[in-house]
């Protein structure tokens, strides 16, 4: 982005850009200064792929998306930052819900690292909350709306110019993608597993520093990615009914396999069972996904006919079939 083209936005926008950038820059030196102080050991530092991919490499993404196709920076920010205010949340509260100690020495030699760390967990949110609250500002839906208009005319011009609303329908799989692993890994863990509460999301939470459970929930979202693509795909080329229900079909389809597929394998990893049994479990998380294409185009092929009885009635439906 040049100097004449940022000037040529509006205020408003600008902020949010800047925002942006300011996210990835802060994540780097909340990931650098504790190493300034004493070391900090594991559970508390995170490895350096699940520093990077949710603190800095996703910001600069939405950043050079809102450049690109502006209704897609709009909406990865909006659903970005209620997890970075949820991620920032669980990292400062779950110490304090543990039933085991924490081992900490008294005095404490990583006290200084300790309260550099917090301190960053504190600004970060509050730099998430300020980016929300410019993003959903007026002022920047409506450049977005113009934007999208000018892209689709120049790009499509037989498109219809979509929604903000129906521009937004590809975050709905996302969202699903994100939360449903670690919510029936979370839930596995408490009622097969036997931890408490706490434990259990110490547990989950050290995992996903580590990186291991990150590259799996990554993994997982495969299905869920796919429906996103297409919905985006699809928006204005179809009615808003028939968008919707095809993209909640499809979530559904995708999570009436993922779900009980994953909590099979982790009841198996978690249950008292002969190895293989371990194994055969392990190696649902590698299938489960792809099974969920076929089940994601079920989903929607129920959501597409549903939509057309709702837009046409069953006789119309029934006569072109």
């Amino acid at each position: 982005m040049t100097g004449s083209e940022n000037k040529a936005l509006p205020a408003s926008v600008r902020l949010v850009l800047i925002l942006l950038l300011t996210k990835a820059i802060f994540a780097v030196v909340e990931y650098t200064v504790p190493y300034l102080a004493p070391p900090m050991p594991l559970p508390f530092n995170p490895g350096l792929l699940t520093f990077a991919i949710p603190s800095v490499i996703i910001p600069l993404l939405l950043y050079l998306e809102f450049r690109r196709m502006p209704a897609t920076g709009y909406w990865g920010t909006v659903v970005y930052v209620p997890f970075s205010l949820l991620i920032n949340a669980i990292l400062i509260a779950t110490p304090y819900f543990l039933t085991r100690p924490l081992g900490i020495p008294d005095p404490d030699p990583f006290a200084t690292a300790r309260t550099l760390v917090t301190a960053g967990r504190i600004i970060a949110p509050c730099l998430s909350l300020l980016l929300l609250i410019l993003v959903l500002r007026r002022p920047v839906r409506q450049w977005v709306t113009q934007q999208e208009e000018t892209i689709l005319a120049q790009r499509f011009p037989s498109r219809r110019s979509p929604s903000l609303a129906e521009r937004g329908a590809w975050t709905l799989p996302i969202v699903m993608g994100l939360l449903t692993p670690t919510a029936v890994w979370l839930a596995v863990n408490i009622s097969v597993g036997g931890t408490a509460a706490g434990d259990s999301m110490f547990d989950v939470l050290l995992e996903h520093l580590k990186g291991r459970a990150l590259l799996q929930d990554v993994y997982s979202l495969l299905p869920f990615a796919v429906l996103a693509v297409i919905t985006h795909r699809n928006a204005g080329t179809i009615p808003t009914v028939t968008l919707w229900s095809v993209t909640i079909g499809g979530t559904l389809g995708i999570l009436a396999l993922l779900i009980p597929a994953y909590w099979i394998a982790w009841e198996t990893i978690y249950n008292t069972i002969p190895g293989d049994e371990k194994t055969m479990g392990a190696m649902v998380f590698f299938f489960a996904p792809l099974y969920c294409l076929a089940t994601m185009f079920a989903g929607m092929l129920l959501g597409w006919i549903f939509a057309r009885i709702l837009r046409r009635g069953v006789d119309d439906l029934v006569d072109e079939l």
